[in-house]
């Protein structure tokens, strides 16, 4: 068998090549090569062509754009009458001539490349729960070839499932999506763009962009306002395979400057509806395909409803935190000298934290657990509360009562946010010398949430205004708990409060006391519950 190629386009146009059964022609950008290829998308020595019997067999030299067979990336293939085989923007297309007449032949092929493509874009509909590629993939290969590439589409799209899901906030969900388009696609610039709260046409705010390479500036992104109106409107999913030639994305300059070869972008969407657009570029060689847009699909699916679950979330804990704040104005409302207690005591143990290297995590604990830390005093009569003078054994005794009751009662919400704030509650009036309550635990004994609210209720009782005398300066309380070091306090934690004085860290901004309980003004729903509420026992 003999085969021809005929060099249509490029630095050897017009060259013809013979191969026979046995040989092999290699194709690429090295000039050493059968078939030198002016395109930057192709490889040193990109792949090669095997004469066989009968038939020419393709194979990829493990290049770094793909060598593609009617669309399909392959690794390796037999080739048939009028395939097309694409490196990067130069198309191959396979010719068989009869040629019987010859003596000693059968038939010739030749293959001849044509001048490279215009650009494509291509706009469809994506259903990311079917794999429609893969039934293109299932007519070229056979049923061996399938299996390996679902294998491949499913194992990405776990692998994106996992990155989607470990996100802990709405911050790290976008840092996450971005690393998960930029997986998928190869891509080398992804960006975020979310419809903005409340919006009823196609506007759109990036949110988020970020680079393969991390230490590169991602510049400015230029996405076509049509393009972007389709995603919005009818959910298309879109790509060019030549940004330079496609007037769509010609926005000045900058896709000139940026070096842009290939956009994508699909719809980040729930069930219901859609979010934002998810775009994703190649700046250097590589060309996208239909494959890949379908995987981009796949993640905006996949992101939008993440997306959806984290705002949820959101509301959630706002929801969560706003009913823990209004517990603590509950409690500082039975109290009238302790006016806002709760919240300075949570900004001290969050400045404390901070110091103790806690993460964000940990000092929301701390947080919450400083806000409900006096919750149990729900349970404590008002006249022991609020009593002007000095507390006789039996009310000091019931007083005592309260990290207990607060314990008790937040114990009967199951949630683990509340589980794990529980220790400042329960311990912030023990000691480290072992001599305080509830249950007289001494120095490490003490869970160090305990430990730590207990040295930020500390500095704000004293520095607070009470009845029977006036508020201390930080500076004198602080001096206070530098005394009783090793005795009351951790002494890790007290070097901590003090590092911060030291550099004007520890300081809250001033809040007036009132002196009076008839001072504050307590919602009708507050008083009516503060009303039901009885002291335990």
């Amino acid at each position: 068998m003999r085969f021809e190629f005929v060099v249509r386009s490029g630095k050897e146009v017009g060259r013809t090549v013979a191969l026979s059964t046995g040989q092999t022609i290699t194709l690429g950008r090295l000039k050493g090569c059968d078939v030198v290829l002016d395109d930057e998308a192709a490889s040193r020595r990109h792949c090669t062509i095997t004469a066989r019997e009968d038939v020419c067999v393709l194979t990829d030299l493990q290049s770094a754009n793909g060598t593609f067979l009617n669309e399909s990336r392959i690794a390796t293939n037999e080739l048939a009458k009028a395939d097309k085989i694409r490196i990067g923007s130069t198309v191959i297309e396979m010719l068989a001539t009869d040629v019987a007449e010859i003596p000693g032949f059968h038939s010739t092929t030749s293959l001849s490349l044509v001048e490279a493509r215009s650009h494509t874009l291509v706009q469809r509909a994506v259903d990311p729960t079917k794999l429609e590629f893969l039934s293109q993939v299932y007519k070229r290969k056979g049923e061996n070839e399938l299996l390996i590439s679902a294998q491949r589409y499913l194992t990405t799209l776990h692998k994106v499932s996992e990155i989607l899901s470990r996100a802990s906030s709405v911050e790290a969900l976008f840092d996450s999506i971005l690393s998960a388009i930029l997986e998928v696609s190869g891509g080398d610039r992804a960006a975020i763009l979310m419809r903005p709260a409340g919006a009823t046409g196609n506007e759109v705010d990036m949110v988020a962009v970020r680079t393969r390479d991390e230490g590169k500036s991602p510049g400015q992104v230029m996405l076509s306002r049509t393009v972007v109106n389709d995603v919005i409107e009818k959910g298309m999913s879109a790509f060019t395979d030549d940004a330079l030639a496609d007037e769509r994305y010609v926005g000045g300059e900058s896709i000139v400057r940026q070096k842009i070869r290939s956009v994508m972008c699909a719809p980040m969407r729930t069930t219901e509806t859609i979010l934002g657009v998810l775009y994703v570029d190649s700046q250097q060689a590589k060309e996208f395909s239909e494959a890949e847009l379908e995987l981009l699909a796949a993640v905006g699916n996949q992101a939008g409803i993440a997306m959806h679950r984290a705002k949820l979330m959101a509301e959630v804990e706002r929801l969560f935190l706003d009913v823990m704040k209004a517990i603590a104005s509950i409690i500082d409302a039975k109290d009238g000298y302790t006016h806002k207690h709760s919240e300075r005591v949570a900004a001290f143990g969050v400045r404390l934290a901070q110091q103790l290297g806690f993460d964000a995590d940990g000092r929301a604990v701390v947080e919450l657990s400083g806000l409900l830390h006096d919750v149990g005093k729900i349970g404590v009569p008002d006249a022991i509360l609020n009593k002007p003078g000095k507390l006789t054994d039996a009310e000091f005794a019931e007083m005592r009562m309260h990290p207990l009751h607060g314990a008790r009662i937040l114990s009967n919400i199951q949630s683990q946010k509340v589980v794990n704030l529980l220790p400042g509650v329960k311990y912030h009036h023990e000691r480290w010398d072992g001599k305080g309550y509830p249950e007289g635990l001494k120095g490490e004994e003490i869970p160090l949430l305990g430990r730590l609210l207990g040295v930020a209720d500390f500095l704000d009782a004293l520095t607070s205004d009470r009845s029977y005398r006036k508020g201390l300066k930080l500076e004198e309380a602080l001096a206070m708990v530098v005394d009783l070091e090793g005795k009351a306090f951790d002494p890790v934690v007290v070097k901590a409060a003090v590092e911060l004085h030291s550099r004007g860290q520890l300081a809250l901004p001033t809040t007036p006391n009132p002196k009076t309980k008839s001072d504050l003004a307590i919602p009708a729903e507050i008083a009516e519950a503060i009303k039901a509420i009885k002291p335990a026992g």
